[in-house]
């Protein structure tokens, strides 16, 4: 038996593997060295290899292979980037953080290259692809492959993961989230073990408050398997990668230097050199680097740990980290949970190696609770001990609302069906009642959509230079899953005909809603004119 876990962040991927002879039990997880792609990082606990989420794609007609990958798209990037007649053509080749841009609501347009275009979604396929090909190439042909996923990951995300996995001709997957798993990836097994795991990447923040809970082993009662309940959950589209940029901002403040007048060359160039300060700063009090700009000049870059703290408050990142704990906290406070019931604060992810994040979370709960032992594993470790015996107790981790056309006011409003964070399998208590939109209406359309909460904040500059900003806000955003591009077997439009034809003003139809143990939404449709069945147990879509 071997399982392989594939953690694909925004700035690197891990792959562990837990494998077994013939006849014995699994052994310990081991993360994966991929010759020439692999970087090293130093940890508490040794040397953790990672695939830097990079792809570079070749000039055509080279004639030995079209893309490189890892370390080594890296390396070509840097080496053909030293001839200034090819930074324009050179700087389009390399894809990075397309992870992040899967994920968005928005994503960038496809980028031609060699008459060719690439789009996140066929970036990412040909990344996965590589290192599966790679797996195969050591001699390992895994019987189960789990993926990990962010804590707010939508629907689409999902079922692009799927349908990756149909194309790998993997039959045996599962898709569990980073924070569930980076709990598992500490060793937190023992039952009734209450901790909260701090997931802060490369493009995404996730928070989840995880117990463990004794269950009894179908197998034999005398012994035990754990099972993790999520009791709550939080989440924000923002990580390390917005760090780079906020930096590299701030040096070309500081130079008075306009991007516009660098070029998308020397922008990616003083990017990287953000990121290598931000990076050291975890480590010494000040950091300065040489950076080259446009015009050949070089610059003296230098950064303290003090300096980034600001930078970090001015665009309240801090500030979105204290919102995310503050509404973990709240959840688990309103189910019985107090803030000094959690054992242990389980920081994962390379921001969370950051000083200033660090000391914010460390004021919360104490610094003998926090542990960052293995921020870059955790999470690849942890999904294996799911092909094990380990059983998930979740709760959804979005909202899902019915949107609804309100044509008094002419405009679109939103009902919430079943909360963030609702354990299933659940039935809504009331129907929901539904009138005609319009006169002579003929059908009516459950639009059943995700919603989530997007903080934002604009960052401005006063006449002296010095950073300031607006007050974060937040808003809802709804996404119809009938909107995705790619569903799985039972996401369907549901759609109730109406005979004889619905008027305004009138009650028409009853829905109810329910939840079964898979996460599958189920709507029944009941005509309150002709007292007929219109829906029956139809499954509409999987949740998450």
């Amino acid at each position: 038996m071997t399982v392989i876990a594939i953690d694909f962040g925004t700035s690197n991927t891990a792959i562990a593997i837990l494998a077994s002879e013939e006849n014995c039990d699994l052994g310990l997880p081991k993360t994966l060295l991929f010759e020439e792609i692999s970087q090293g990082f130093a940890t508490a606990e040794g040397q953790a290899w990672l695939v830097p989420s990079l792809v570079y794609v070749l000039e055509s007609g080279r004639g030995y292979g079209e893309f490189l990958f890892g370390e080594q798209a890296r390396s070509q990037y840097q080496l053909e980037n030293q001839s200034n007649h090819q930074l324009n053509q050179q700087s389009k080749r390399l894809f990075q953080g397309f992870k992040r841009d899967i994920v968005a609501s928005f994503r960038s347009p496809a980028c031609e290259i060699d008459g060719k275009f690439y789009d996140a979604e066929a970036i990412t396929e040909i990344f996965l692809t590589e290192l599966w090909q790679r797996l195969a190439l050591k001699g390992f042909q895994p019987t189960q492959v789990i993926f990990t996923v962010p804590v707010g990951a939508f629907e689409g995300y999902l079922n692009w993961f799927s349908n990756f996995a149909e194309k790998l001709r993997v039959s045996n997957f599962q898709i569990i989230d980073e924070s569930t798993a980076a709990a598992l990836g500490y060793a937190i097994t023992r039952p009734n073990a209450l901790v909260l795991v701090i997931d802060f990447g490369g493009g995404t923040l996730d928070l989840s408050l995880v117990r463990t809970a004794p269950i009894a082993n179908n197998r034999a009662t005398q012994n035990q398997v754990v099972k993790a309940e999520e009791i709550a959950k939080s989440d924000a589209y923002i990580g390390g990668i917005d760090i780079d940029r906020w930096i590299a901002e701030y040096f070309l403040r500081q130079l008075g230097i306009a991007r516009s007048r660098i070029g998308e060359p020397c922008w990616l160039k003083i990017l990287a050199i953000a990121e290598q300060i931000k990076i050291k700063l975890s480590l010494v009090q000040e950091v300065q680097e040489d950076w080259i700009d446009h015009n050949q000049v070089t610059h003296k870059l230098k950064l303290s740990q003090d300096e980034l703290m600001e930078i970090l408050e001015q665009n309240q990142m801090l500030e979105q980290l204290r919102e995310a704990i503050d509404e973990v906290l709240t959840i688990g406070l309103n189910r019985g949970i107090s803030k000094a019931a959690i054992e242990q604060i389980l920081l994962v992810g390379g921001s969370c190696q950051i000083v200033a994040v660090q000391q914010l979370i460390i004021s919360y709960f104490g610094k003998s609770k926090v542990k960052l032992g293995k921020p870059f594993e955790a999470v690849a470790h942890g999904a294996l001990a799911l092909g094990q015996s380990l059983k998930i107790e979740d709760h959804l981790r979005h909202s899902y609302a019915i949107r609804l056309w309100e044509p008094y006011l002419h405009q679109y409003s939103f009902y919430t069906l079943f909360e963030k964070g609702t354990k299933y399998p659940c039935q809504r208590a009331e129907p929901l009642i539904l009138q005609a939109a319009i006169a002579g209406q003929t059908e009516i359309w459950l639009d059943i959509g995700e919603v989530a909460d997007i903080s934002q904040a604009e960052v401005t500059y006063d006449n002296a230079g010095r950073m300031t900003s607006s007050q974060l806000l937040k808003q809802s955003d709804f996404r119809s899953l009938a909107a995705n591009s790619k569903k799985s077997e039972v996401d369907q439009v549901c759609i109730a005909r109406l005979d004889p034809s619905g008027q305004l003003g009138s009650d028409r139809i009853t829905v109810n809603f329910e939840i079964d143990d898979r996460r599958v939404l189920i709507a029944t449709v009941r005509d309150l004119l002709t007292d007929k069945v219109l829906i029956d147990q139809q499954a509409i879509a999987k949740l998450e």
